[in-house]
């Protein structure tokens, strides 16, 4: 095989959660570390299999906001039931739609420029580690590299992981399938979220509307494994575009899966480090995964960065990436998914009688517990088993 050199990191995975490794890995100038970047794609950011949205806050914590990624200031989000009840939902934190595609080119130019080797149209096949105290990666073209850190972020379809002894096969309830689209059509409301619920639109998940501006829009929906089919959510997205936006412009279609299981442990074995949507990193309710793949970009590629030292790498150090991810996000991840397990059993008939509930509330008077009381209050056996996920 080709030799492709020696580095202090490699990066499977150039997404979000690989780029802010990258970056951070590569904030400090003094220390000069080796890093290189091997992503699958051609061009970063494409396709875009994501409904782009982010929390200010998700931002905040780990990636400078760039005005320039921002298509939509989110204002308003509601929820719509099986029979079509809409709920205006509480307002919360400012909320962004961006531009992930220009977002990911921006941010592997500064990766380059911080000295990353970026290495795209590559894909990691294969990890092992050596007897000489360093991972050798293999790429589909035939050439390996060699480096005494490994953060692997290549997605929910990573085989990396397994092959370094993780347990990583998901059961089918634990997968969402997801098909997405962007649109044109002058019924697109501006500045808003829209969600839809229903087992005839989006079988053990959701359909979704998001106002990119302009008269466009994000759309797509999910479908849980254990109610997939093949096509399925392409055909289901079709019907719900047709149904509600009949003569759109449709463009940018993809398909891609989304994990909705625990967040995978351990986050680190020996000199590697899982991270994004390939450690399962991802809100089980919402199926949002941005903020935690920042946030987990960051932790491991600040980690990564401590540990190596130009000529090795302590293993040790590493393991922070880990306690910082289970004190800062990891609990909130795992109740996200125990909630999720409640809420595929909710038949259509007790959405529709949550919605009725709740679309009596003002926006302005609605909070946490309110939402909460008026969801279960004639149903009050559920509601002590939600309740001990929140202890």
């Amino acid at each position: 095989m080709e030799n492709g050199g020696r580095f202090d990191i490699i990066i499977a995975g150039g997404g979000p959660a690989g780029l802010v490794a990258a970056l951070h890995a590569t904030k400090d100038p003094r220390r000069r570390l080796r890093v290189c970047l091997i992503d699958r794609k051609k061009e970063p950011g494409a396709p875009v299999r994501c409904g782009e949205a982010i929390g200010l806050k998700g931002f905040a914590e780990s990636v400078h906001l760039d005005a320039a990624w921002i298509k939509s200031t989110i204002v308003k989000a509601k929820l719509v039931s099986p029979s079509g009840i809409s709920v205006t939902l509480p307002g919360n934190h400012q909320s962004y739609i961006i531009d992930r595609r220009r977002m990911e080119e921006d941010l592997t130019a500064d990766a380059v420029k911080n000295g990353v080797t970026f290495i795209p149209n590559a894909t990691v096949v294969s990890a092992e580690w050596t007897v000489d105290g360093d991972y050798s990666c293999a790429t589909d073209s035939g050439t390996r590299y060699r480096a005494y850190c490994l953060i692997l972020a290549d997605g929910v379809e990573s085989r990396l992981a397994r092959g370094l002894g993780w347990k990583t096969a998901l059961k089918r309830s634990d997968v969402i399938t997801c098909a997405f689209a962007k649109i044109e059509h002058p019924s697109i409301e501006p500045d808003a979220c829209l969600f839809f619920l229903g087992k005839s639109i989006a079988p053990g998940g959701y359909a979704w509307v998001f106002s990119r501006g302009e008269y466009q829009a994000n759309i797509g929906l999910g479908v849980l494994g254990s109610m997939n089919s093949a096509g399925k959510p392409k055909k289901l997205l079709d019907e719900f575009i047709g149904a509600g936006y009949p003569g759109a412009r449709i463009f940018d279609t993809h398909c891609g899966a989304v994990p909705m299981a625990r967040w995978l442990t351990p986050l680190v074995k020996g000199g590697a480090m899982v991270v994004g949507d390939a450690a399962r990193q991802v809100n089980c309710t919402t199926g949002a995964g941005l903020a935690y793949a920042f946030y987990s970009g960051m932790t491991a590629g600040t980690a990564a960065a401590r540990a190596c030292d130009g000529n090795s790498c302590d293993h040790r150090i590493l393991k922070q990436y880990e306690k910082q991810w289970a004190s800062h996000y990891g609990k909130q991840q795992r109740r996200s998914h125990a909630l999720k397990e409640v809420m595929v059993g909710f038949s259509d008939s007790f959405l529709d009688e949550i919605a009725r509930s709740l679309s009596m509330v003002e926006p302005s008077a609605m909070n946490a517990s309110r939402v909460f009381l008026k969801a279960f209050s004639k149903h009050p056996l559920l509601a002590l088993k939600v309740i001990k996920l929140f202890r």
